[in-house]
């Protein structure tokens, strides 16, 4: 039996291999690719590139950093300004996600007339710490 199997091994006619020179890659995911690539995936590319002037000062006050900052280059930045920027976007995401989640970033709820009450920050905190507790 086993020379049974030898023998069709050597019998099956193998494939010829084909040499792939390259494929063609469309034009749509080149741009796309180009996009991705390692070089604009940087925070440094952002910062310096993609955000403008108003973009940066927002990110700097966030980050506790001073006006200087605003036109400097981001690779210029010690790693704890880097870190602070850093910091600085994920408190901005925070707030913007706090903003988010209550459904008020609409237009039309900033242009509202003032409730008849005035939300004291330290009335909610105990109100929370309230529910927890029961």
């Amino acid at each position: 039996m086993a020379n049974a199997l030898v023998k069709q091994t050597n019998s099956a006619q193998s494939s010829p291999l084909k040499a792939v020179e390259g494929r063609h890659i469309p034009k749509g995911l080149a741009e796309i690719k180009a996009l991705m690539s390692d070089r604009t995936r940087t925070p440094g590319y952002v910062f310096n590139a993609v955000l403008n002037d108003q973009q940066r000062k927002i990110v700097c006050i966030a980050a506790g950093l001073k006006q200087r900052h605003v036109e400097m280059s981001f690779y210029k930045f010690n790693i704890q300004e880097r870190d602070a920027v850093r910091k600085g976007i994920l408190a901005l995401q925070n707030i913007v996600a706090a903003f988010t989640d209550a459904n008020v970033l609409a237009r039309e709820n900033f242009e509202r007339t003032p409730p008849k009450f005035d939300v004291v920050p330290q009335l909610v905190e105990q109100s929370k710490t309230d529910a927890q507790a029961n």
